[in-house]
């Protein structure tokens, strides 16, 4: 180890950590890399334009939300600020959805996919705020989601670059755990 690089602060509890195929892998990588699998199923309900494919960007809020304040509660141990964040964010976001679902869809001021979209643009802005103020891992979700948001809209052509966007970055997550993880050391 050399001396340039930040130690752990004692007060921080150590990275919650599993192995999978003898790889250790943090337990914020594998909830990121579950948000991802979820996000592209998602892209693709929306894409095909499922009847489900709305309600289940609401159904991704409370499971993001579950797993964001898990990620917290794991990183602190108590029921601190940073979980009461979690769930305090993650409701404002549901509420959000559920408010554009409920007035703007309802009232027919929207289509079915222009709310599965703006649900997608909501839930991709929670999931870069939760990495901008929780684990980068989950900004990285965001991003999926806004490209994903976009290609749907614009280029529908174009979703096969989105998966392989969605695999690029479940390796870019795993990669990246581990290189911080080596350097937090």
């Amino acid at each position: 180890m050399t001396d340039d690089l930040p130690s752990r602060s004692p007060d921080i509890p150590p990275e919650r950590i599993a192995t999978i195929a003898g790889v250790p892998v943090t337990i914020a990588a594998m909830f990121a890399v579950a948000m991802i699998v979820l996000a592209l199923i998602g892209a693709g309900a929306t894409l095909a334009n499922v009847s489900w494919a709305e309600k289940y960007w609401l159904w991704l809020v409370p499971v993001f939300g579950l797993i964001c304040t898990a990620a917290a509660w794991m990183r602190t141990g108590t029921l601190d600020r940073t979980v009461i964040r979690q769930v305090l964010h993650w409701l404002a976001v549901g509420v959000t959805i559920a408010i554009d679902f409920s007035f703007f869809r309802r009232s027919g001021e929207q289509t079915s996919i222009t709310t599965s979209l703006s649900s997608m643009l909501l839930l991709a802005l929670g999931c870069l705020l939760a990495g901008i103020h929780l684990e980068w891992s989950f900004a990285l979700v965001g991003i999926l989601l806004l490209a994903t948001a976009i290609v749907v809209a614009v280029a529908q052509e174009y979703m096969a670059l989105v998966i392989v966007l969605g695999m690029l970055l479940i390796v870019a997550v795993l990669i990246g755990q581990h290189v911080v993880r080596k350097w937090m050391r």
